[in-house]
């Protein structure tokens, strides 16, 4: 087998979810630009009548402005969240993507990040869709929504509202906490609703939106369940806890999950003044053990 394919299998194997979406997105694009290339070659002599690129819009992009359209290509709700058509529009979106997705996963975990990624982005291509429906402003326009920008805004606001005092670099210069930079997305994308400048800024919106109550709802899942997985029993009028089948007093439970609750505070702490890779290996694998049981 060709290394470079070996290689690539392998990455995706083994990478992090946010290295396996990045990578799906340049697949996409890769195979976009095939079949433009193969359109304008006539090799898809089939649809040589009709505008270049057609075969890969009908494929990828999410047509908003008529419902009967969207019923027609209902994939597109999904192949619309994976697709680039301009090579700076995709570089814009992976680098965003791979700076907030990797932040996200080390404190969520892959499944949460790929859930996020897709529903986020599906609530951003509905809000889209909606906002063409209602606002007369919009109607009637051929407009098409494509790129990550939804699914990768749901995930930066999940960020933000769950670490507001982590630190990001501006340029690389400019230490800014993260949710300042959330609040200027937000506002910029609210700022340029209804504007001629071909962006789905209702996508961005609605992602952010659900980014946003993702989040809340992940905290309260999180105070309203027990730890690990652990199972109540009453017996004699008290509490039992099992935990690996040993049961432990109600005193012993509280006192544990304290303990537990102030290591990771105190965790989470030190990552948002000194940053992830400040974390011993223990810290590190303790972190992760607790973002996949909660």
């Amino acid at each position: 087998m060709n290394p470079v394919v070996e290689q690539i299998k392998q990455q995706f194997k083994s990478g992090t979810m946010t290295i396996r979406l990045v990578m799906v997105n340049l697949g996409v694009f890769a195979l976009i630009q095939l079949i433009n290339a193969l359109e304008r070659l006539q090799v898809l002599s089939v649809f040589k009548d009709l505008p270049e690129g057609y075969v890969s819009h009908f494929l990828f992009a999410l047509p908003v402005f008529r419902l009967e359209h969207i019923l027609y290509q209902p994939w597109t709700l999904l192949t619309s969240l994976f697709a680039h058509f301009g090579l700076w529009h995709l570089f814009g979106n992976l680098l965003f993507l791979y700076f907030a997705g990797s932040t996200y996963e080390r404190f969520f975990g892959a499944k949460r990040l790929l859930h996020l990624y897709i529903l986020g982005g599906l609530a951003g291509n509905l809000t889209e869709i909606l906002a063409h429906q209602v606002f007369p402003a919009l109607q009637g326009s051929a407009f098409s929504v494509v790129g990550a920008s939804g699914a990768i805004m749901a995930i930066f606001m999940a960020l933000a509202i769950a670490q507001p005092q982590l630190k990001v670099q501006l340029f690389g210069i400019f230490p800014l906490r993260i949710y300042m930079l959330a609040i200027f997305f937000f506002l910029k994308d609210l700022t340029a609703v209804g504007t001629a400048d071909q962006i789905a800024h209702f996508a961005h919106i609605g992602g952010a939106l659900f980014g946003i109550w993702s989040i809340q709802q992940f905290w309260h899942v999180r105070l309203s369940r027990p730890w690990l997985g652990i199972q109540f029993k009453k017996a004699n009028s008290h509490l039992k806890v099992k935990k690996g089948g040993r049961p432990v007093s109600d005193e012993q439970y509280r006192a544990n999950k304290q303990e537990r609750q102030a290591r990771l505070d105190a965790i989470l702490d030190k990552i948002s003044k000194r940053g992830y890779d400040a974390l011993s290996k223990e810290e590190k694998d303790f972190l992760f053990q607790q973002s996949k049981d909660v």
